[in-house]
């Protein structure tokens, strides 16, 4: 007989283990793509679409020039290279070096910025939504800015979209070991906006730059290339600028606030939607500074007691719902990558909890969207995406029952029974391990061969809409 077991399948769903529950196998190859030839010494950035698709940056050595290049390519939602983007699938953006990792992020419009270095400093490409360089933006495409650079650290620099303008940040100089971070705002043809700071940049002593939900520039100071920093900010601390780079009067003293604790040498940092910053150390502490400028007391993270393994580094920490998604690596080589959730507090998640896997290599994690019912990384020369149980994310703005409405007589016995409104296109169903078992197009279908266990579900309705259930088998 069949039974409305909505509600208890809910409550099934919730009770399971709410964390990555394997690799999407309709995602590239098993939910990995590889790419051709990729250098690992360099991050991949990613940027996903409405659609799914994705754009994303990578570096491949050119031995004819002997340097590596920047290269930006396309998947389709299913993982597959967007032969229609670009030159069969990429764009090389000449003229471009990447001796760091490239900065990736896309406009309102569709439109793509890639920011970089060459030998004389900073390059900020634009291209169409297909791949063609924009002639509309700089020359012919490019926009460059002598004497700007990446840190010691190669990670001192980055790109921030403030409304229709583009920020850019990078290390400068005036001379033998007095360097600073040189920020720049450019109009939307390229060109430097001279109403921004000083004629056009702003200068400050920090390695960490921001932008606000105010859209104020928020400068992090926490160890020093520059020499004047050890004297004025001995401890470290902040400078805020307002939205045009002139200082905010309203913040510290006349913009500036200095620390009576130093942070240590923070690897990793970002600012959070409420305007925390969240940051990393060398000790791979995560810690929390308020937009006062204060350490957050109410945030707590313990690494050496939250996991059954020792943390190596931390390589990553981003946002979703107030809550925190970090990712490292541990194993006596790194040979094995973790990603966990922590609560807005720093307490794991114990719903979510950690998933890890040991690989042959040592490449980390670095950039990291969550998706709705999936999570999408970049790590090494691959692209990897993984399912989230739908409780993963739920918050009480967006309940579960938001999703596709489908409800499974669960456990099931013999056949797969399912009660909708909406048009069921397939439902492809997986392992525990996240191997594909089954796809199945008519509701009573028989399952009998399957073995007794845990089934993800992954329902395509014929209205293009998706959602993911977990089933009982027994």
């Amino acid at each position: 007989m069949i039974k409305n077991l909505l509600l208890l399948c809910i409550l099934i769903i919730q009770s399971v283990s709410a964390q990555i529950v394997s690799y999407d196998n309709g995602f590239a190859s098993n939910g990995r793509h590889a790419i051709t030839g990729g250098n690992n010494s360099y991050r991949t950035k990613i940027v996903q679409n409405p659609d799914k698709s994705i754009y994303f940056t990578y570096a491949r050595d050119n031995s004819s020039l002997n340097i590596s290049e920047c290269v930006v390519s396309k998947l389709n939602a299913n993982g597959i290279v967007d032969s229609s983007f670009g030159n069969n699938g990429e764009t090389i953006i000449s003229g471009y070096y990447t001796p760091v990792d490239s900065q990736l992020t896309r406009q309102t419009d569709g439109k793509l910025l890639i920011f970089g270095f060459n030998t004389d400093g900073a390059v900020i490409a634009r291209i169409t939504s297909n791949g063609q360089l924009d002639t509309t933006f700089g020359v012919n495409g490019i926009s460059k800015i002598s004497n700007v650079f990446t840190d010691f650290n190669s990670v001192g620099y980055g790109l921030y979209l403030q409304n229709d303008k583009i920020i850019i940040y990078g290390l400068a100089t005036d001379g033998p070991s007095n360097f600073y971070k040189s920020i720049y705002r450019l109009n939307t043809d390229g060109s430097i906006d001279n109403t921004f700071g000083n004629n056009g940049s702003v200068k400050t002593m920090g390695n960490f730059i921001f932008l606000d939900n105010q859209s104020n520039i928020v400068s992090l100071i926490t160890n020093y290339t520059n020499t004047n920093a050890n004297v004025t900010y001995p401890n470290g601390g902040m400078e805020k600028y307002n939205i045009n780079g002139q200082p905010l009067t309203s913040f510290g003293n006349n913009g500036t606030l200095v620390f009576t604790n130093s942070p240590g040498m923070v690897g990793t940092a970002f600012m959070d939607s409420n305007n925390n910053i969240i940051c990393t150390n060398m000790n791979n502490e995560i810690f929390r500074i308020t937009p006062n400028g204060a350490y957050d007391s109410s945030f707590a993270f313990d690494a050496i007691n939250s996991y059954p393994f020792t943390i190596i580094s931390i390589s990553s920490v981003v946002e979703k719902n107030d809550n925190y998604f970090i990712a490292g690596q541990t194993g006596s080589m790194g040979e094995t990558f973790f990603i966990s959730k922590l609560n807005s507090t720093g307490s794991v998640d114990s719903s979510f909890n950690y998933y890890s896997e040991t690989v042959t290599s040592s490449d980390s994690i670095g950039d990291m969207i969550i998706d709705n019912n999936h999570l999408i990384a970049g790590r090494g020369t691959n692209i990897l995406k993984f399912f989230l149980n739908d409780s993963t994310l739920a918050t009480a703005s967006q309940p579960i029952i938001s999703q596709p409405s489908i409800s499974f007589e669960n456990p099931i016995k013999h056949n797969l029974i399912y009660d909708t409104k909406e048009t069921v296109q397939s439902i492809d169903i997986y392992s525990s391990e996240g191997k594909l078992t089954k796809t199945i197009k008519r509701n009573r279908s028989d399952l009998s061969d399957l073995p007794d266990g845990v089934y993800l579900l992954k329902i395509r309705f014929i209205n293009g809409k998706e959602t993911t259930k977990k089933i009982i088998k027994n």
